[in-house]
């Protein structure tokens, strides 16, 4: 039995098939800024996946209500805020949730700045070029493969605080750096 998702999805494709190839193309230009929009609201990659999700599902079934593509990403942190607030009330009861006003307050930061996104981007990446491969591999396997601390130690034969200490001290390296690229 197909779940509730995918008959909205499936219901929206039967409606207008020509809508997706221009959501696609929209969805995945912009991929990106909306994924960081989210990890700004979120601390965890598996809450961030989850109202990724949630959020792409909105946008494709209330794609025809956007009224100038030029404005997607906008509209795409709107939809992704109210997912979010949505996603939070769900796990309230989880301490490392931002306050709602906080969490509008930054989310409404990020969305008026779509270029700022950006460039915090391109700043990060260039400060992750300047990092020893060592260390870059370190940051890389801890934020985009998802590993968890321990696992890093255990793989890298070093005590999980030492791991702690070292992803720290680069945090906050990259920070001083992003600082330093976007002051202009």
């Amino acid at each position: 039995m197909p779940s509730k998702s995918r008959k909205l999805v499936e219901t929206r494709r039967e409606e207008n098939p020509d809508d997706a190839s221009r959501f696609l193309q929209l969805f995945m230009e912009h991929d990106r800024q909306l994924r960081f929009y989210l990890h700004q609201l979120l601390p965890d990659r598996d809450d961030v996946d989850e109202v990724m999700q949630n959020t792409s599902i909105v946008l494709w079934t209330k794609f025809a209500e956007l009224e100038e593509e030029a404005g997607f990403i906008k509209w795409a942190y709107v939809v992704a805020r109210y997912e979010v607030l949505m996603y939070r009330r769900q796990k309230a009861r989880d301490r490392l949730i931002l306050n709602p006003d906080l969490l509008i307050t930054i989310a409404q930061e990020i969305s008026d700045t779509p270029e700022l996104v950006q460039d915090y981007q391109h700043a990060l990446r260039g400060c992750l070029d300047k990092l020893v491969d060592q260390d870059r591999r370190l940051i890389l396997q801890a934020y985009s493969h998802g590993l968890k601390v321990a696992q890093l130690a255990e793989e890298l034969r070093r005590s999980v605080q030492s791991i702690y200490r070292k992803l720290s001290g680069l945090r906050q390296q990259l920070a001083r750096c992003v600082r330093l690229s976007t002051e202009h």
